[in-house]
């Protein structure tokens, strides 16, 4: 996990994406579930949910990309309608803990995807606070959306699993 590199790549699609083959559920709690699968880059990992009336969904996915493993945090609501290459910002809380980080759109019109950046030491922090948490608050400074909020519970199993997943890729 040292060699762990964030990046912000615009261009892939889904945490699970539709031409991935041999998607694997490892675990599911509460409405969060962490997965593998594989991608034309090879396998993946990923963990989050779409349990929700709304029609949004938050994944958390690491992917080895040149060799290194590349963490990417991608957010969505079926009713966005995100120009591709559009940049922003979002603010994670959880508990009383902030990460800020900057998106790009994707060629997904109803997803934005972001690098890692923030107030958490490294990624790694980043997903042990989300195992840990019992409340996600998820804010966009500058547009009009309404912050989403989402229940935590249950993610410290998720998350094992998808750390589980990572070790093996």
């Amino acid at each position: 996990m040292r060699r762990l590199t964030l990046a912000l790549v615009a261009a892939i699609a889904l945490a699970a994406p539709a031409m991935a083959q041999d998607v694997r559920n490892l675990a599911s709690v509460n409405g969060w579930v962490a997965y593998i699968a594989q991608s034309s880059n090879g396998q993946l990992c990923g963990m989050g949910t779409e349990a929700n009336t709304r029609g949004r969904f938050f994944w958390i996915k690491l992917e080895r990309l040149s060799g290194d493993l590349h963490g990417f945090v991608q957010v969505g609501d079926r009713s966005w309608n995100v120009r591709n290459g559009a940049t922003g910002r979002i603010v994670i809380g959880i508990d009383r803990q902030r990460a800020e980080l900057n998106y790009a759109g994707t060629s997904r019109a109803d997803m934005i995807e972001a690098s890692y950046r923030g107030a958490f030491d490294n990624f790694i922090n980043f997903v042990r606070a989300f195992a840990l948490g019992s409340r996600m608050q998820v804010t966009f400074p500058g547009e009009n959306v309404e912050p989403w909020t989402a229940d935590l519970r249950g993610t410290r199993a998720v998350t094992d699993a998808f750390l589980a997943c990572a070790r093996r890729i």
